[in-house]
């Protein structure tokens, strides 16, 4: 494409672009849905638990819990254990579970404390994600090391938030869902 001065065709063309970039744009935006859902965070919905739900049929197993160093991840992953009781969180071996888990936990500093993001993928028994659920804790301290300023109150902390997102999930599926409800989205 060779513009020059004065040429008549000049205006069409520069139109005919600015429509194309538009075209473009429009596309492209449709895209941001479907990519949505892999960042952490994004398109992941917020569910209520459905109290008339028995989770006894949306057994899930936990098969790996990353992020945090070895000490704390195994202090979290004992209340996590104990949370999915209290809950009523039906766990089941990896081999007869409906429900695969994964989790992710994260910590990054900010004024007065650090935050500690976690994130959950749900997958079925064929390792397709099925969900996933996001929350974040905010812990109160100073330092420059944000996992130091997690203490084992504030892992009971995480894992009993962890342990309503998972329940208020899992009290939405199929399997949980009494007479085949629909899913309870929070407002």
């Amino acid at each position: 494409m060779r513009l020059q001065f004065g040429d008549a065709s000049t205006p069409r063309k520069a139109a005919a672009s600015g429509l194309l970039l538009i075209v473009a744009a429009v596309a492209l935006a449709g895209c941001v849905e479907t990519a949505g859902d892999i960042a952490p965070g994004a398109g992941s919905e917020q569910f209520v638990r459905r109290p008339d739900a028995s989770m006894a049929g949306a057994t899930m197993a936990i098969m790996s819990v990353e992020g945090a160093p070895a000490e704390l991840t195994a202090v979290f992953n004992q209340s996590l254990n104990e949370a999915a009781v209290q809950r009523q969180i039906a766990v089941a071996p990896p081999t007869s579970a409906r429900y695969l888990v994964r989790g992710y936990l994260s910590a990054s500093l900010v004024q007065d404390g650090a935050e500690v993001d976690f994130v959950w993928d749900v997958f079925t028994p064929d390792k397709k994600r099925a969900q996933r659920l996001s929350d974040a804790i905010i812990v109160r301290g100073s330092g420059d090391d944000p996992w130091a300023m997690v203490s084992a109150a504030a892992l009971d902390s995480i894992a009993a938030r962890c342990a309503d997102d998972l329940a208020a999930y899992l009290s939405n599926t199929p399997e949980a869902a009494p007479g085949g409800a629909a899913l309870s989205y929070a407002q």
